[in-house]
């Protein structure tokens, strides 16, 4: 007899048929061609300096809190079976490939052959781009697949007791594991473990969510203080973005502590960027703000985060406009799309794909950088997926199958994560939101599973209770309002207003003039070297961004739409070189590169006018734009959901 043939509470049915091994053998399979395939194209794993810095500390042993501890340790661990960055490779494709194929095998039970499809997920855009990639936001996706796929089991009727109890630890331990890998992921554990432990009943469920969400961060904090590892205060880095925005808002300097005139005006004229942080950060050129709050103890003090949140409650449009910003630019043109660029080394870690690139990394990387993937691999799509799925899901009442309540909080995850890098983001970077692409399209692909196990005669008495009875009408609503705000805050929040400046170059005598950077101060040193639209008027293009005047050169004439902020450019000198007419708007310099050795001059141009005459940020139309598409968008989905009811 069945170990279990009573259902438990939120997932009933009769026993389900026995499972072909064929189909066994085709998912295993077609994971195991997956990892291989990974593995070959990608060996030993794409370093960058995140993860150059943590492999540093897994070899070395000095820890320090800046990017997770729990990696560097499981890092190190690793090392003792494979070099360098290889163990974290296998770790994430395991967990990625080996979650798919559970969830695979447990779809094929209920809609067939179609099942396999979930193992055809990765190659979806955008999310082939980092199974290679050796950083957190990979391992996040892992263990929040392989923590999916144990709830899963959980879920299924045919999962033994003893079994189920097994997959529901596994299922929450991996959910720890994913904080611990990036902590901000909290908000989008919720629905993972209101799923893993749905067999607990709601208040019991509820319970459980709760002390496992407070037992992660006392985690955390037991393992720094076991460890000894002093603080590096790295939530000081949202502070610092937020008020680096708020002083270009409100021209002046919003900072706590005491400040010089250049410094003060440096902060609010040519730091902030919505791009990212890093401008200030101790790698950026603003690294003086970074290190002056260090100086005067004010890098993770109190005093810093009163300060912060004093700026915030005192201009709350502006503190939206700073948020927007950096959202807009995530979802519509992400930094760090594909990554593929080379490894920093050391003598202890030099680690990168070998040249002449083998045959399976040339197929991956012509994929990664083609422009099907990077045109529809952005964010923004993941958004419109997860919209999509979510209103099936709702429309077709779906959420009371087992593949559909999978769905449900995959998407759920998804949807929460990315809404949490609106307040919290700190740069635009495409990997915050690669668990939110995998989300996307393996929440639609188990909709489309879970409508047709539902028509299939097989499929019979494998449903979970009915809707009304499984998801209450604020739930309901809930999963309604959620990707509406979501597509509303993608489509409707704003950019910056910026200003175009014409910058002319202008060669005077026979000299060589040599510019290597024109552009805003505030963007980041690793972006284009030059910016807007240039009319080279002759001058020539030589060892990529360098720009050099030829005999017979003449104007340079570059269109840049900025930020109310400086305008920086980097002139070479050497015995060569000559002088330049620069002419920005009333702004005119005669600068001579000429000079005994080679070096380079660094030339700012102030902003023009002030900028408490122009716009700086958005107004009160943009986000009451965007809450009145949350509420049509939010009912209107609630509204189709009843209609189905009825």
């Amino acid at each position: 007899m069945p170990e279990d043939k009573t259902p438990a509470q939120g997932c009933a049915g009769p026993e389900t048929p026995a499972f072909p091994a064929a189909a066994l053998v085709s998912a295993i399979a077609l994971a195991v061609l997956g990892f291989a395939f990974v593995l070959r194209a990608s060996y030993p794993g794409y370093l960058y300096e995140d993860s150059f810095q943590q492999l540093t500390q897994a070899i070395t042993g000095n820890l320090d809190d800046w990017h997770p501890t729990f990696i560097t340790l499981l890092w190190s661990c690793l090392l003792r079976v494979f070099p360098g960055p290889v163990g974290f490779l296998v770790l994430d494709n395991l967990l990625i490939w080996g979650g798919l194929a559970l969830i695979a095998l447990g779809a094929m039970r209920r809609a067939g052959a179609w099942g396999l499809l979930v193992l055809a997920v990765p190659l979806a855009p955008g999310l082939f781009n980092f199974l290679g990639h050796i950083h957190k936001d990979t391992l996040v996706a892992a263990w929040m697949l392989a923590a999916f796929a144990c709830a899963f089991k959980v879920n299924q009727a045919e999962t033994g007791p003893r079994a189920r109890l097994v997959w529901q630890v596994l299922a929450n331990l991996l959910a720890l594991a994913v904080f611990l890998t990036r902590s901000n992921a909290i908000f989008g554990l919720i629905p993972l473990l209101l799923y893993a432990n749905l067999r607990f009943g709601w208040r019991r469920n509820l319970l459980a969510a709760l002390v496992m969400l407070c037992l992660m961060p006392a985690v955390q904090t037991l393992q720094s203080r076991a460890l000894g590892i002093e603080p590096q205060h790295h939530g000081d880095s949202l502070k610092t973005f937020h008020l680096l925005a708020l002083s270009y808002f409100e021209n002046r300097n919003l900072f706590p502590g005491t400040w010089i005139e250049h410094d003060a005006r440096t902060i609010v004229e040519g730091c902030y960027s919505p791009v990212q942080w890093d401008t200030v950060s101790r790698w950026g050129h603003c690294a003086g703000l970074y290190r002056e709050l260090r100086r005067q103890e004010l890098w993770g003090s109190g005093e810093m985060t009163r300060a912060w949140l004093g700026a915030l409650a005192s201009n709350p449009l502006g503190a939206w406009s700073a948020m927007a910003a950096t959202f807009k630019l995530s979802m519509h043109d992400p930094n760090s799309l594909t990554m593929l660029y080379p490894p920093p080394t050391s003598e202890l870690v030099n680690w990168e794909v070998a040249e002449p690139f083998r045959r399976t990394t040339r197929l991956a990387r012509d994929y990664i950088q083609s422009e099907f993937n990077l045109q529809y691999g952005k964010p923004r799509a993941f958004a419109v997926v997860l919209v999509c799925g979510s209103a099936l899901l709702l429309v077709l009442r779906l959420g009371g199958t087992p593949l559909g309540a999978l769905a449900l909080a995959v998407q759920a995850s998804g949807t929460i994560y990315l809404l949490s890098y609106f307040p919290i983001n700190v740069s635009a970077e495409y990997r915050y939101f690669y668990w939110s692409g995998f989300a996307a399209y393996l929440g639609l692909l188990l909709v489309l599973l879970a409508w047709l196990a539902r028509r299939r005669p097989a499929g019979q008495g494998t449903e979970l209770p009915p809707l009304p009875r499984a998801l209450s009408v604020p739930l309901r609503l809930l999963l309604g309002v959620l990707p509406a705000l979501m597509l509303a805050l993608v489509f409707g929040a704003g950019r910056l207003p910026t200003e175009t400046r014409v910058v002319q170059l202008a060669p005077q005598g026979d000299g060589v003039v040599a510019v290597t950077r024109l552009g805003t101060a505030s963007t980041p040193r690793w972006m284009e070297r030059h910016e807007g639209e240039i009319e080279t008027g002759g001058w020539h293009w030589q060892e990529g961004p360098l720009l050099r005047t030829v005999p017979g050169a003449g104007v340079l004439v570059a269109r840049i739409d900025t930020l109310h902020h400086a305008i920086r450019l980097h002139f070479l000198t050497g015995p060569d070189g000559g002088s330049v007419q620069i002419q920005d708007g009333p702004f005119s310099r005669l600068v001579d590169t000429h000079a005994a050795r080679p070096g380079e001059i660094v030339v700012d141009l102030p902003p023009h006018g002030k900028l408490a005459d122009r716009p700086r940020h958005a107004s009160w139309h943009e986000p009451a734009r965007v809450l009145l598409w949350t509420l049509l968008l939010g009912g209107l989905l609630f509204r189709l959901s009843r209609k189905r009811a009825a």
